[in-house]
């Protein structure tokens, strides 16, 4: 039974293949005519997914989970767990306080010692609550994840999680304090092309690095609140969104921001660029956000008015979405009726 109807929450191509990961470990692919079930080895809420090319792609999710495949997407194995994310977090940051201790001991200078304490605390207070994990059981999520080649994965998540791999995800290691940011605010959304790569998160979080990910800046953030989407357009140029319809694009790397009137108040999600140049951004309600390249926003509505988490373009003007029913189109395949429907539980 393809489950098309459960929550799915990121939507991929990968040649002429479709595939979708949502709740449950549920993971659907596509090539000609019917969706089929992937043969997936966890259970948890998917997150994410991306490949590198045709064979080799990965997915997270949450209590920690990294998955991976080696045949295009039909089958998909576990790298990594919460339990093994604890033991890394928690080296990492045990080694980090001693570093910090030692640096307090042979500071001199009020302010430089004021900051040490406080990157010291910060780290503390990561241990406590890998401790607390520990006792309860992992249940942090990952978020997203960027996969620049079939060696080199960055995965980002919950509390300022930051792991990166350079085998192909035999090893992982954490790398959170390459990112400022001393009060572990969620990392939502990882993308770039080339040697740009861009984050952005809670608390209107963004980062950029120019040089394929060794070094990160922190951006000047066009907005305080939180931002749980991104993408670049053909020209390279920056899109970010959240929370109360917000939305930026920087024409200049993430130096400079300038915000779209979207003209909606919903939180946005998701989106992508399409052949033709426009920009498409989804978000809950049902809203579909179609931005020409004079930043004109069309505001259209999916009748199912669902909460949407992910919008592909599969052909010119022909959209597949993502989100809490699941699989849906543009043109919409369905008319409110059935849609109200459906909610109610009636077929």
């Amino acid at each position: 039974k393809k489950k098309k109807s459960e929550v799915l929450i990121e939507v991929t191509t990968v040649g002429p293949r479709l595939i979708a990961v949502g709740e449950h470990g549920n993971i659907l692919w596509k090539e000609d005519s019917d969706w089929q079930q992937a043969e997936v080895d966890t259970s948890v809420l998917l997150t994410s997914v991306a490949f590198a090319d045709e064979q080799n792609g990965w997915a997270t999710g949450h209590h920690g989970v990294i998955i991976n495949t080696n045949d295009g997407g039909k089958t998909w194995k576990r790298q990594l767990d919460g339990f093994e994310l604890m033991g890394l977090e928690k080296s990492y940051f045990e080694a980090r306080i001693e570093k910090l201790s030692a640096e307090i001991e042979s500071t001199d200078g009020e302010e430089a010692i004021a900051e040490l304490e406080w990157q010291l605390e910060e780290a503390q207070f990561q241990i406590s609550n890998i401790e607390v994990a520990e006792e309860e059981g992992p249940s942090k999520p990952f978020l997203d994840l960027y996969v620049k080649d079939s060696n080199t994965v960055w995965a980002i998540g919950a509390y300022g999680t930051f792991l990166k791999t350079e085998n192909g995800g035999d090893s992982w290691q954490v790398i959170s304090g390459q990112l400022e940011n001393p009060g572990g605010y969620h990392l939502n959304t990882i993308f770039g092309r080339g040697d740009d790569l861009y984050i952005v998160g809670e608390s209107g979080l963004a980062f950029a690095s120019y040089d394929g990910g060794s070094t990160w800046q922190t951006l000047n953030s066009p907005y305080r609140g939180s931002l749980f989407g991104g993408h670049l357009d053909a020209n390279g140029d920056v899109w970010v969104y959240g929370l109360r319809g917000n939305a930026y694009v920087s024409e200049d790397k993430g130096q400079s921001f300038s915000t779209i009137d979207t003209g909606t108040r919903v939180n946005l999600s998701a989106g992508t660029s399409t052949e033709s140049g426009t920009q498409l951004i989804v978000g809950h309600s049902g809203t579909i956000l179609e931005i020409d390249e004079q930043l004109n926003v069309k505001n259209r509505t999916h009748p199912s008015g669902s909460v949407m988490t992910d919008i592909l373009e599969v052909t010119e003007g022909e959209w597949i979405m993502t989100g809490r029913s699941g699989l849906l189109h543009w043109p919409a395949k369905i008319s409110e009726e059935e849609a109200l429907a459906t909610q109610q539980g009636a077929q």
